[in-house]
């Protein structure tokens, strides 16, 4: 067993017990799990809107352990297990985290739970959960239930029976409640103009604040900071591919292809006016030099400026 410390995609920290799942082999078929796409988030939201259908969020505790070990995994009892049962031999029964097939074991479990619900799986998106419904007013449309590991979103006219149902089954860290954040994305509710129905949308500008917060207090350690107000993302002229500064070492390597993650998924959250830029230094994680480093500063730098750029848009047009 270790503990391991990890940042999640909306940068917050958790450190959790987890099994040496790399000491196991596993097949690939015990291994898969999918999860839902911020596309198929969107669109669910689109949904929502036009067929005027409410949205409640919630996140599952302890997701994994609720699912049967598909391993056959041992370990043997230190001091945590209690003076009686140190030295003996422990077998998993459950899916811990850590373990190869402990995402596939979690995902066929509730998977299990959605069809005994009546849930079937959308063909474009296996973690889009779909089965018909009728409203009060004799409206028919369908309800969906979108899947992210342990956080799930229920859109339905009436939500709340259904999380009641999956409440029975597993224990949610909180109350359902209408989402507030999502993978890292800050949910907000805005009206359209001239109509009562309120309607959701994404944006990343928190995910933004914390990721330039966190950067600045990193290069601060070493008496370095985001510098200038640039106006656009990589600077005028410079091309990644002609770079011929020195390589990057190890540590630094690793930093560099961490910050390249952030910024990945600052566009995969909407940041689109950095896809090119960030395409073109991620091409170069293998090797990449000071120049690349500094060039993903700038980006950073760039969206510090523009913290809090968005679109605006006119409801005459």
């Amino acid at each position: 067993f270790h503990i391991i410390f990890d940042v999640k995609c909306d940068l917050t920290r958790k450190a959790r017990f987890v099994a040496g799942g790399h000491w196991t082999e596993a097949s690939t078929q015990l291994t898969y799990s999918s999860v839902v796409t911020r596309d198929s988030v969107r669109i669910a939201f689109l949904i929502a809107a036009l067929n005027d259908i409410e949205i409640l969020a919630a996140d599952i505790g302890n997701a994994y352990l609720q699912a049967p070990a598909r391993e056959k995994v041992h370990t043997t009892a230190g001091p945590e297990f209690g003076p009686d049962n140190i030295g003996k031999t422990v077998i998993i029964v459950r899916a811990m985290y850590g373990l190869k097939s402990s995402g596939a074991a979690w995902h066929a479990k509730l998977s299990e739970t959605l069809r005994d619900m009546g849930f079937f799986p959308s063909y474009a998106d296996p973690d889009v959960w779909y089965r018909p419904a009728i409203k009060t007013c004799g409206f028919e449309y369908y309800e969906y239930i979108l899947v992210y590991v342990d956080d799930i979103l229920v859109l339905s006219a009436s939500p709340l029976p259904i999380m009641k149902t999956i409440q029975q089954t597993y224990r949610l860290k909180d109350e359902p409640g209408p989402p507030r954040d999502y993978l890292g994305a800050t949910i907000k509710t805005w009206s359209i103009p001239n109509e009562t129905r309120t309607v959701w949308s994404m944006n990343c500008m928190q995910y933004i604040k914390e990721a330039v917060k966190n950067l600045e207090q990193e290069l601060a350690k070493s008496n370095h900071a985001l510098r200038g107000k640039p106006n656009t993302p990589m600077q005028t002229g410079y091309r990644p591919e002609l770079d011929i500064s020195q390589v990057l070492g190890p540590e630094q390597a690793n930093y560099y292809q961490s910050l390249i993650e952030v910024l990945r998924w600052a566009v995969e959250l909407g940041r689109i006016d950095i896809h090119i830029d960030v395409s073109l230094l991620s091409s170069h994680l293998a090797q990449p030099r000071i120049g690349h480093l500094e060039q993903v500063f700038h980006i950073f730098s760039y969206l510090k400026h523009h913290m809090n750029s968005h679109l605006v848009f006119d409801p005459n047009y």
